[in-house]
């Protein structure tokens, strides 16, 4: 899609080169110009309007491509002062420095191609009214037979508008210059770069100029010093191409830049005025930029995986309790009534029939009627571990009192306001606290355990001290490992602290909800 500044462009361009083959034949055919002198200044005002032009391609959304191109047509049309046609002549009388206050206008927006501040479009402004202005006084008052609008009375006035011109350039010039200088001292190393090539030429070339000028026509210097001053403004034009192919435009391109990958906007880039970035630093920035949505895509993606992973776990420790209870009702009303019921019964035949039995036959039966109550204490112990009924009955502060009840150690219990929580919650906890009682008794050498349970805002807090031999870890055995899945599996965190002071296990596990 064609840009809109390029039926400028290529207006300007058009306009450009057509004054510049006018101009050189003006200049050779006036005679008082060396060949030298026209050679750089028509390669200077050429290089101008190419230099505009490549700018243009390369940075078509930057109006600073039009201001260069502008300063070679602008020094085209300085040249039609030298045209023996009073018509052109006359044109070319108010724009004998018509060059001045674009170039001005070009060195201040550089590189955005917009005036930053109020001072710098004053100065802008004022270098095109007074140049202009002066340039109208000057036809006015011009002694030439070619001038058409010369008014004979004013011929008087014709040295002075010179001088006046020539001043007010001066102060324009002085003015450009300083704040180049101020934005040079004040800048950035990116900033100091891109102006570094144009105020060192713009520098230099000034110092030539006026010291060749204020040596004078007979000093054997004065000559080659106008002519370096000739040689480094013919180079101007591709210190600016250089800069703005190695610039970045300012806030207005910035601003627009949307970047975009996969079709999705990801960020408006807004660069600040004062940090001129290089020809590369859009591709790095278009680089990180989808390094950054890629990553953020991938931790999405992983956030929702990892989401799905939590849930299933928490489905599977749930579906793990409502087994234990399974088991622990089918222990209870299957295997442990059956084995209750053989012993009655064999008791019953051992009051029965006992006098009419072999004393062998009855020490069987007593030994059978034993061992059965053992079967059922353990399998009593077994349905309490799986599950125990107290603490689907009376909470988790009932069940946790009635398991350090059994434990032969002494126990220091605190246990905070703890409301009935979530089946999932109240079970875990009760086997952390289960489980590091189990390895205080087996491991710990210690007769002395703390235990403290408490609910702090949306937490729940388990935590079981003891003062034994430590050696502890949650990699050396399957239990706390085991104990760790399913704290984290409710979102929570499982921690075990052991050394030769003692061993502290304590969980955080959040709520789930409480039930009434």
């Amino acid at each position: 899609m064609q840009h809109p500044r390029t039926l400028v462009m290529t207006g300007l361009l058009t306009a450009g080169f057509a004054l510049g083959v006018t101009a050189l034949a003006l200049k050779a055919g006036e005679g008082t110009h060396s060949a030298l002198d026209t050679a750089l200044s028509t390669t200077t005002g050429f290089l101008f309007l190419l230099a505009g032009a490549v700018a243009h391609v390369r940075r078509p959304a930057n109006p600073i491509a039009v201001l260069i191109a502008l300063v070679g047509l602008a020094l085209f049309l300085e040249d039609l002062q030298f045209a023996r046609n009073p018509v052109l002549y006359t044109i070319a009388v108010p724009l004998r420095a018509a060059s001045s206050p674009v170039i001005a206008h070009l060195v201040l927006a550089f590189p955005h191609g917009r005036l930053r501040s109020r001072w710098e479009r004053l100065l802008v402004a004022a270098a095109y009214l007074v140049v202009l202005g002066l340039g109208v006084v000057g036809l006015l008052a011009g002694d030439d037979p070619r001038d058409l609008l010369a008014i004979p009375s004013a011929s008087a006035d014709a040295a002075f508008a010179h001088r006046g011109l020539d001043f007010v350039a001066t102060v324009i010039s002085a003015g450009v210059v300083v704040v180049l200088l101020y934005r040079w001292l004040t800048g950035q190393l990116p900033q100091r770069r891109l102006l570094s090539p144009v105020i060192a030429i713009a520098l230099l070339g000034a110092l030539a100029s006026g010291a060749g000028t204020a040596l004078g026509d007979g000093n054997p210097l004065s000559e080659p010093l106008l002519q370096a001053y000739r040689i480094l403004f013919c180079l101007w034009p591709l210190a600016f191409l250089t800069g703005v192919l190695r610039a970045r435009v300012g806030n207005a391109e910035m601003i627009r830049l949307l970047l975009e990958r996969d079709g999705t906007g990801l960020a408006a880039l807004v660069q600040d005025d004062e940090v001129w970035k290089d020809s590369r630093s859009i591709d790095a920035l278009n680089a990180a930029a989808g390094l950054v949505l890629d990553n953020q895509r991938l931790a999405g993606e992983l956030e929702q995986r990892l989401a799905e992973v939590r849930a299933s776990r928490a489905r599977l420790v749930a579906a793990g309790d409502e087994e234990r209870r399974r088991l622990e009702r089918d222990l209870h009303d299957g295997a442990q009534q059956r084995l209750v019921s053989v012993v009655l019964l064999l008791r019953m035949a051992g009051r029965r029939y006992g006098a009419e039995l072999p004393t062998e036959v009855r020490a069987l039966i007593g030994g059978a009627v034993d061992e059965l109550q053992t079967a059922i204490t353990e399998l009593r112990e077994l349905a309490r571990g799986i599950r125990p009924a107290i603490l689907t009955e009376a909470g988790l502060a009932a069940a946790v009192r009635s398991l350090v009840a059994r434990v032969p150690l002494e126990v220091g219990l605190s246990v905070g306001a703890v409301p009935r929580l979530d089946a999932a919650v109240e079970a875990t906890a009760y086997f952390v606290t289960s489980e590091a009682l189990t390895n205080a008794l087996k491991h710990a050498q210690t007769d002395h355990v703390d235990v403290r349970i408490e609910v702090a805002g949306t937490e729940l807090r388990v935590e079981v001290t003891d003062a034994g031999a430590g050696g502890a870890d949650l990699e050396g055995g399957t239990g706390l490992a085991g104990l760790r899945d399913r704290v984290q599996a409710l979102g929570g965190e499982l921690d075990v602290t052991s050394g030769p002071g003692g061993t502290t296990v304590s969980a955080v596990i959040p709520l789930a909800g409480e039930k009434p």
